[in-house]
């Protein structure tokens, strides 16, 4: 089992990937103004393209040859992908730069949550993976005003990445293997169409979720008045830490069937609320999205997790969560084109698609106070 340390530690190498995840906006809306709202959201449909192909591919890594492979590997591509960023002067070489860190991101997702499940206990299970993401999701409180004090700088983005991956990378190489993994590493590994379910709940999941990071959320706020757009977007994003920070507190006491549905329901209800509102309320109605996407996250990696069998999981995790970043690649261009049609058109398909992914989680297992074994070996 894992110490409180070790969890810790691990959380420190994946707020890095977070931190990855929550400058996107920011550096989407600073290039807006040269690149188009459509090019500028390329950039994030650059990184949900490389969700789709490193959580796949890492997580199979991590099924042949360890999660403690997987999860140096992991951190090894972000680093890359920030280097590059760091340094890039167009277009292309932002985008590459996305595309690997977000190769890198989801090899994290696809490995962490599956490692840190298997070495921790059933009653503690939740909490455990939902505290490893905290301080990833936490950046978001550190990301939103380094962005606004940065302004037109979005190279500062980049710049954590490149000071603390060493300090992870280092660390991780002393973690040990998981043993529910040594215990069944020369198993046969068989297919599970529960991927498939998963594959479809990330898909509308992050199709809602990270529309919210695209640029109508940006228009929409200057359409209603608010001149500093970051500033404002900032507001809303705040609910997305503190939904993250209730939920990882919560994890074990709540049957994580339900908390996962009831989390994408909730957001989908008030993504649709906003367009129609203003001021104040729609600042609040923003939050109240925002808040229920955090939640949503500790609650989900577990659930995702528990709902796989031990040799199949991360590389099905990879696949279910990776290629269900298509989603997020898919959702921005769509959100984007709608509102240019019409604002409240385009709100209600972002809010729809969450409320699918709400539903298409009941068709899960319940997993409260139950071994790995017990849910599916």
């Amino acid at each position: 089992m894992l110490t409180k340390k070790q969890l810790a530690l691990i959380s420190v190498g994946t707020s890095l990937s977070f931190w990855d995840i929550f400058n996107v906006p920011y550096i989407e809306n600073g290039a807006s103004a040269q690149l188009g709202s459509i090019n500028s959201t390329l950039i994030l449909s650059a990184e949900m393209i490389g969700y789709f192909t490193g959580g796949a591919i890492n997580g199979l890594i991590a099924s042949k040859y360890g999660r403690k492979m997987g999860i140096i590997l992991s951190m090894l591509i972000i680093f890359l992908g920030s280097t590059i960023g760091f340094f890039s002067t167009s277009f292309l070489q932002l985008a590459i730069a996305e595309f690997i860190i977000g190769f890198g991101i989801e090899g994290e997702v696809a490995v962490v949550p599956a490692y840190v499940s298997e070495m921790s206990s059933a009653n503690f299970r939740g909490r455990a993976v939902g505290f490893t993401t905290l301080g990833g999701f936490l950046m978001s409180l550190v990301v939103g005003p380094v962005a606004v004090i940065a302004g037109n700088d979005w190279r500062i983005l980049f710049l954590p990445s490149l000071i603390i991956s060493a300090f992870a990378l280092i660390f991780r190489i002393t973690l040990p293997e998981s043993k529910m993994w040594e215990e069944k590493r020369r198993e046969k590994m068989v297919w599970d169409n529960t991927v498939l379910l998963f594959l479809a709940i990330w898909f509308t999941s992050y199709f809602a979720g990270y529309s919210l990071f695209s640029t109508p959320v940006f228009s929409l706020l200057s359409n209603k008045g608010f001149s500093n757009t970051s500033l404002y977007f900032t507001y809303i994003l705040y609910g997305d830490p503190i939904g993250v920070t209730l939920a990882s507190i919560l994890n074990d006491k709540l049957e994580r069937k339900f908390s996962s549905s009831a989390s994408n329901l909730l957001s989908g209800i008030a993504i649709i609320s906003m367009p129609l509102l203003g001021g104040i309320s729609l600042l609040i109605a923003g939050f109240i999205a925002m808040f229920f996407q955090g939640f949503k996250f500790p609650t989900m990696y577990a659930y995702t997790a528990e709902n796989l069998g031990t040799k199949i999981r991360s590389l099905g995790y990879g696949i279910a969560d990776g290629i269900g970043h298509l989603g997020g690649a898919v959702g921005p261009i769509l959100f984007t084109l709608t509102y240019g049609y019409n604002a409240v058109y385009s709100f209600l398909l972002i809010g729809i698609v969450s409320m699918i992914s709400g539903v298409m989680l009941l068709k899960g297992a319940r997993v409260k106070g139950k071994s790995l074994e017990e849910i599916k070996g």
